[in-house]
């Protein structure tokens, strides 16, 4: 059991055994958080469960500024860059062409901070842990702003 930590389920997948240990979490001096990941309230609710509903993306247009720059936040910190932050141009280019989801917005948060901090697109790749020609062909998928593509 993961004392003094979480166990997270997917509803869709869930193990033959979690009626079980839902009741085992339930006791309580119990601290392990359950965290249970769903699609539907009625899920949660089978389960006598709280949700925290997350709306989606595409709800959120008020947040998303902010949501792509916390995400250069975390970049700027991840790659040991420091600096002004995100530029504005590089904030918007996030929001027209790779908001779709979050795990599309870090992906581009991250790769634009290391190419920004980067004196080559080989420095920016090795800063990412990943080959430069497969960064030179996510750039050559995107409409890059030409000060970024070096």
């Amino acid at each position: 059991m993961a004392a003094g930590g979480s166990v997270c389920v997917r509803t869709r997948r869930p193990p033959a055994d979690f009626d079980q240990l839902v009741e085992v979490l339930r006791a309580p001096n119990m601290q392990v958080q359950l965290i249970l990941c769903a699609a539907a309230l009625e899920d949660c609710k089978r389960y006598s469960l709280t949700p925290i509903v997350l709306p989606p993306l595409a709800d959120r247009a008020a947040e998303l500024d902010r949501i792509i720059n916390e995400y250069a936040k975390d970049a700027m910190i991840d790659l040991a860059v420091s600096g002004a932050g995100f530029p504005p141009a590089d904030v918007a280019w996030v929001r027209e062409h790779a908001s779709s989801s979050l795990p599309e917005i870090e992906k581009a948060t991250l790769r634009l901070v290391a190419l920004r901090a980067s004196p080559s697109l080989s420095n920016a790749a090795a800063r990412l842990g990943m080959a430069p020609v497969s960064l030179s062909r996510w750039i050559g998928r995107r409409d890059m702003p030409m000060e970024i593509v070096q």
